[in-house]
């Protein structure tokens, strides 16, 4: 096996891994919902920890893949993005050249 299947392996393995863990965190989150009413303050401790082993998994995912984990942004969207050589402007398409 070359280096470089080697590290793609070896990075699907720990994708993999982050999945699984993602798994288990849901499973822990479905409990703790449970546990709210019974202990707010303990269900609050185990959010908090749990808020901070996703950050983990974010940072640790972003630096396999190579590309950003955009966070959803709420407020009023942008203007749209459009690309001058597709032709397209103000909804009118040009013909195409020949």
């Amino acid at each position: 096996m070359r280096i470089n299947e080697r590290e793609q392996q070896i990075k699907l393995d720990i994708l993999d891994s982050l999945a699984k863990s993602q798994r288990a965190l849901a499973r822990i989150i479905e409990s703790v919902a449970v546990s709210v009413e019974t202990s707010p303050q303990l269900a609050g401790q185990v959010a908090d920890n749990l808020a901070s082993i996703v950050n983990y998994q974010q940072i640790l995912a972003r630096k396999i893949i190579g590309l950003p984990i955009r966070v959803k942004q709420i407020g009023p969207p942008g203007k749209p993005w459009l690309n001058v050589y597709a032709g397209v402007r103000q909804g009118v398409q040009k013909p195409p050249s020949s």
